[in-house]
């Protein structure tokens, strides 16, 4: 069975000839987008018309020699305040709704009139529900004068992406963090929604480029970006409010989000800058932007006095460490089938280098042994475990990720604390059974504050010399 039968040129031609008799200016062009435009429609989406009229200028003169039709309904214009003289920098904007009949069934018919200027000026600027993403979206004129149809008769309209908005999605972190002290859950879940809608736009800087034709598409294509923190897809989904969270697992899905872009875009400080200052670019490069983002993220779990949200996530202490389920499932490897073969073989599906895993000597539980030090003075830091896909990780991401034995998940060093581990080398031993992992440590390494895991002296004697 076909699609059903669509408003075509009949149609489209009787409502183009109505809408020029009820413009209050003269109109110029009448162009369809939407699901009509794209032929993507069915018998229940509406019919997008733009109706583009001629531009006033200050002195109420229109650029546009068309005569205005005379009878019919008029679109009115927006209210101008007394005293106040029209600007044709003023965007002139007005939506009417008709219910219309078409083959014996209804059709809705939404209008935007538009000056003409004001809409080819807006093709220049990136689309508000695009999630930053450059636009393609097919289109149709209807109906043209002659001196505007060259430059409106276009078969696709093309906006460019928006710029990489990281000064506004710290922000919108810290209205979350803040919105969580007041124990105020719409605030939190409502300003999380428009950090989702921001994160594409800075993640946009380290993926390749993709269009977008739809709002549908856009909310497609910004989940499947391939370059994105781990756990991506499903806090983005539970910040939109399109998977179910508690107000703290929401926020804390906020702040991974902002956590797990910032290393990512550390390369591109030049182009932060160029959008967001020089300072913010530095801060980006010297730390002081992840020490600031630490004292976000610790109050994202860390709800107000009176708090009423019974399902909110403990207070995180400082230094302590985030167990992140493994949510961006492997692609390639296979789980051990016994103990005994997880020594030579990965214990979970992995997508790691397989002429790196073949050099891996692990434990019976598919593990080898991490030790962490700061690159430039070789202090050693920590120790950690790390299977196959921990190390995939930690090589493709920068960050450091680890296996956690004690709750069965990976984590990511600093995503609670802000302690961040930035990955500058990965040495693997001769034996293949321990990996040397050398990071730039921001903060504590310890979970108990210290700077390392050792801190603690033990005694040590030397028999003394006989002669």
């Amino acid at each position: 069975m076909g699609p059903p039968a669509l408003p075509e040129t009949g149609f489209l031609d009787e409502w183009a000839a109505r809408l020029r008799q009820a413009a209050d200016r003269p109109v110029v062009g009448i162009m369809l987008r939407g699901s009509h435009a794209r032929r993507a429609a069915t018998e229940h989406s509406d019919v997008d018309v733009d109706v583009l009229v001629a531009t006033e200028e200050p002195n109420g003169d229109l650029l546009s020699g068309a005569d205005r039709a005379a009878d019919g309904p008029s679109i009115p214009r927006p209210a101008v305040p007394p005293g106040v003289a029209s600007r044709a920098a003023d965007p002139y904007a007005v939506r009417r709704a008709y219910l219309a009949e078409f083959e014996g069934r209804l059709v809705h018919v939404s209008v935007a009139a538009r000056d003409v200027r004001s809409w080819v000026e807006r093709l220049g600027q990136p689309a508000d529900w695009a999630f930053g993403l450059p636009v393609t979206a097919p289109a149709r004129l209807i109906w043209a004068t002659p001196e505007w149809r060259r430059r409106i008769d276009l078969p696709v309209l093309c906006q460019p992406a928006d710029e990489p908005r990281l000064e506004e999605l710290i922000a919108t972190l810290g209205k979350i963090a803040a919105a969580r002290w007041a124990d105020d859950p719409l605030g939190v879940r409502l300003a999380a929604a428009d950090l989702a809608r921001l994160c594409p736009s800075v993640l946009r800087l380290v993926n390749p480029s993709v269009r977008v034709v739809s709002r549908r598409d856009a909310l497609a294509a910004a989940l499947d970006l391939p370059v994105a923190p781990p756990g991506y897809r499903d806090d983005m989904l539970r910040c939109l409010g399109l998977r179910p969270g508690t107000t703290g697992e929401v926020a804390a899905a906020a702040g991974r989000l902002v956590t797990g872009a910032v290393p990512l875009v550390r390369p591109y400080a030049e182009e932060i800058a160029a959008v967001a200052g020089a300072d913010l670019a530095e801060a980006l490069v010297d730390g002081r932007l992840d020490r600031y983002l630490a004292q976000l993220t610790r109050a994202l779990g860390r709800p107000g006095a009176t708090s009423r949200d019974t399902s909110a996530v403990p207070t995180p202490r400082a230094g302590e460490w985030l167990t992140v389920p493994a949510s961006d499932a492997p692609v390639t490897g296979a789980p051990a089938s016994s103990g005994d073969a997880a020594a030579s073989g990965p214990a979970r599906p992995s997508r790691l280098d397989p002429a790196i895993a073949a050099r891996l000597r692990r434990t019976p539980d598919g593990l080898v042994a991490a030790v962490v030090r700061q690159h430039d003075s070789g202090e050693v830091l920590m120790v950690a475990w790390m299977d196959d896909e921990a190390l995939h990780r930690t090589l493709t991401s920068g960050r450091a990720t680890y296996w956690s034995r004690s709750r069965q998940e990976y984590w990511v060093k600093g995503d609670t604390s802000g302690h961040h581990q930035y990955v500058r080398s990965v040495a693997l031993d001769c034996d293949g059974d321990a990996l040397l992992v050398s990071v730039d440590q921001v903060g504590a390494a310890c979970h108990t504050g210290h700077r390392t895991c050792f801190f603690t002296e033990l005694p040590v004697s030397f028999p003394e010399a006989t002669s």
